[in-house]
C-alpha cells in the first residue's frame, strides 16, 4: 500500500482537520516565509481564544445552573430565617434586662442590620410588621428611606465618576432594586467605564503624529481597502468553484449546496476568517501550490486574524458581565469592585454555615434561656464593633 502523502497544509491527514478550524500552512520543500509563519501563529491564537471562549461560557453556564439549583434556594431560605430572627428579637427591643446605653444601641443595630439585609435581598419589605419595625428603628418612612438611599447612592456614584471624567447613565438606580439586580446593572456599565478610562489615557497621550506614523496610517488604510477587495474576490472565486449547479454528481452537489450556504453567510457578515478557511480547504482538496497565497494576500489575512483575536479577547473579558450571568455578579459594597461568583460550592457551604447559626439562635430564642441568647448576641456585636462602640464596664 502506498504511503499517504502529506498535504502542504496542516500535518494532520486531509480528512482529520479540526472542525471550524483554519488550516495551517506547511511547505516541506522549503522554509515558510515570515508572512506564512505569522499566519500560522495567528491562526493558532484565534483558535485558542475561541476554545477559551467556549470553555469559559460552559463554566459560567454550569455555575449559573448550580446557582439556580443550589444557591438561590439557600438565599431564599436565609432571607426567610432573617425575617424569623427579626421577629424573634423584636419583643426584646425595650427589655430592661438589656442594660447600658451601648448595649441598647447595639441591640437596635443588630435588628436594623437584619431588616436591612432582608430589604436588600428582596428590594423592598413586603411584610407590614417588618416595615413598621424598620420605621421604628430608623425613625423614617420606609418608602422615603428607600428613595433617599437610592438618590444618595446615585449622587455619590455620579460625583465619583465625574471626578474621573466618566459619563454614564445612572438613572436606573432607584428604590426597589435588590442586590442581584443592582450588581447586574452595575456590571453592564463596567465596560463603558473602562472604555472611557482608556479613552482618557489615549487623549492625554495624544501628540502630533510623526511622518513615520502618518505613513503607517496610510498603509493601514490601503490594507483595509485590499481586505475588502479580498473578501469580494475570494467569494467570487469560491462561488464559481463551489456552485452546486455546475456539479453533476448528486452527492457532491448536495455537499456544495451546504458549502455555498456557508460561503454566502460568511460573505454577508463580512467574515473573512470563514472565507479564508473555505479557500484554504478548497486549495487543499485541489492540491494547488502555495503560490496562490501570496505574501500580499497573507498580510491581509494576518491583519484580519489579529482583529479577530482582539475581538475574541474583548468578548472573553465582557462575558461575565452579560445580563444572563447577573445572578453570579457580586458587589463588594455599593461602591466596591464587581466580582464574579467563581466557587459556587464554597459559597453554598458558607451559606449553610450562616443558615445553621441563625437556626441555632432561633432554637435558643424559643427556650427559657432566650434572654441569655440576646445578651450574648449583643456582647458579641460590641466585641466585633469595638472600634465603633465604647464598651461600658
Amino acid at each position: 500500500m502506498a504511503e499517504q502523502q502529506l498535504s502542504m497544509f496542516e500535518t494532520t491527514p486531509p480528512n482529520d482537520t479540526k472542525k471550524d478550524g483554519l488550516l495551517r500552512l506547511r511547505q516541506p520543500t522549503r522554509p515558510l516565509t515570515k508572512a506564512q509563519q505569522l499566519f500560522n501563529k495567528r491562526v493558532a491564537r484565534v483558535e485558542q481564544l475561541r476554545d477559551r471562549l467556549d470553555h469559559e461560557t460552559l463554566l459560567l453556564d454550569n455555575t449559573l445552573e448550580y446557582y439556580g439549583a443550589h444557591l438561590h434556594p439557600r438565599l431564599q431560605r436565609l432571607t426567610g430565617l432573617r425575617k424569623d430572627l427579626v421577629r424573634g428579637l423584636a419583643p426584646y427591643l425595650n427589655d430592661k434586662r438589656i442594660k447600658g446605653k451601648n448595649r441598647k444601641k447595639a441591640f437596635r443595630e443588630i435588628l436594623a442590620n437584619q431588616i436591612d439585609q432582608v430589604a436588600a435581598a428582596e428590594g423592598t419589605l413586603q411584610d407590614t410588621d417588618l416595615r413598621e419595625l424598620f420605621e421604628r428603628l430608623h425613625r423614617v418612612d420606609f418608602e422615603k428611606a428607600q428613595a433617599y438611599t437610592a438618590d444618595a447612592m446615585r449622587a455619590d456614584m455620579e460625583s465619583m465618576l465625574e471626578d474621573m471624567g466618566i459619563e454614564v447613565d445612572l438613572s436606573w438606580i432607584g428604590p426597589g432594586m435588590n442586590e442581584e439586580s443592582f450588581a447586574g446593572r452595575f456590571a453592564e456599565i463596567t465596560g463603558q467605564i473602562e472604555e472611557q478610562v482608556e479613552e482618557g489615557r489615549e487623549a492625554r497621550g495624544k501628540r502630533r503624529k510623526s511622518k513615520k506614523e502618518l505613513e503607517k496610517e496610510q498603509r493601514l488604510l490601503k490594507a483595509e481597502e485590499l481586505r475588502k477587495k479580498s473578501i469580494a474576490t475570494i467569494y467570487r472565486q469560491l462561488a464559481r468553484a463551489l456552485h452546486p449547479d455546475l456539479e453533476s454528481n448528486a452527492e457532491l452537489r448536495q455537499r456544495k449546496t451546504l458549502l455555498m450556504q456557508e460561503l454566502t453567510t460568511a460573505y454577508r457578515h463580512n467574515d473573512l476568517h470563514t472565507l479564508l478557511r473555505l479557500e484554504l480547504e478548497w486549495i487543499q482538496r485541489e492540491r494547488t501550490d502555495l503560490d496562490r497565497l501570496t505574501d500580499e494576500k497573507l498580510a491581509i489575512y494576518n491583519d484580519v486574524l489579529k482583529e479577530q483575536a482582539d475581538d475574541l479577547r474583548d468578548e472573553i473579558e465582557a462575558l461575565p458581565y452579560h445580563p444572563r450571568y447577573a445572578p453570579l455578579v457580586i458587589m463588594d459594597g455599593p461602591f466596591g469592585s464587581v466580582r464574579l461568583l467563581v466557587d459556587a460550592a464554597a459559597e453554598a457551604y458558607q451559606l449553610d454555615q450562616v443558615i445553621k447559626e441563625i437556626e441555632a439562635s432561633l432554637a435558643r430564642l424559643r427556650t427559657d434561656e432566650a434572654i441569655q441568647e440576646v445578651l450574648s448576641a449583643v456582647d458579641e456585636f460590641l466585641k466585633v464593633n469595638r472600634h465603633v462602640f465604647q464598651r461600658e464596664f
